[in-house]
């Protein structure tokens, strides 16, 4: 079952819709009053990072669900021009944009860094704070899709804790966010101008 899609937009334009929608499918579905609080709070960390979003950005919220496991979509195909990356560059003291911190905030980069034009070199998921992964396993992505995977993430920071600061506080951020510690996978992934995000959550009813 796929639900309606809600636009939304950095400006927050839809989101109050798209959190409603959340509760709506929740209820729909027979969750528990728990499990319905669960798919509010990733719904709203998922808005949240829309509206953190730097400059103008509009993408399509919905949810699906396949034998108990719901998977809640964001994707956009939104490109930033040239003078509107200049404009936002030029708002950072060093020219540049700042490490993205948390895990929603560098998945957050990941979304900006797609908007850029066709002229700049889309940023590697390692510059941006986060391992690359390929997993063309789910069936909710492309599976021809440059895909970062949030269990692949882990497991890779899990294997360096002790080893550098910078891996200890990768783990400190997974231990802190919300998004890590209810979803049971998150995917971004980016195929030419497009970028989905996908929270997988299954609730047993």
């Amino acid at each position: 079952m796929k639900t309606n899609v809600i636009e939304v937009s950095s400006s927050g334009e839809g989101i109050d819709k798209a959190l409603a929608l959340a509760e709506e499918t929740a209820r729909r579905y027979g969750l528990t009053d728990k499990n319905t609080l669960y798919m509010r709070l990733l719904s709203e960390e998922m808005m949240g990072m829309v509206r953190a979003v730097t400059g103008e950005m509009a993408a399509d919220f919905w949810i699906e669900e396949e034998n108990e496991q719901f998977a809640l979509h964001l994707a956009t195909s939104t490109k930033m021009h040239y003078e509107k990356r200049s404009e936002l560059l030029s708002l950072s003291s060093s020219g540049k944009n700042a490490a993205a911190k948390g895990i929603m905030g560098k998945i957050r980069s990941m979304f900006e860094a797609a908007m850029m034009p066709e002229s700049e070199d889309m940023p590697s998921f390692v510059t941006m704070g986060l391992m690359s992964a390929e997993d063309g396993g789910t069936i909710w992505m492309n599976p021809s899709a440059t895909v970062w995977s949030l269990n692949a993430y882990r497991s890779g920071v899990e294997g360096q804790v002790g080893s550098s600061s910078e891996a200890g506080e990768a783990w400190d951020e997974l231990e802190r966010s919300i998004v890590a510690n209810l979803a049971d996978e998150v995917s971004v992934a980016i195929r030419g101008d497009n970028v989905e995000m996908v929270i997988l959550k299954r609730f047993w009813r």
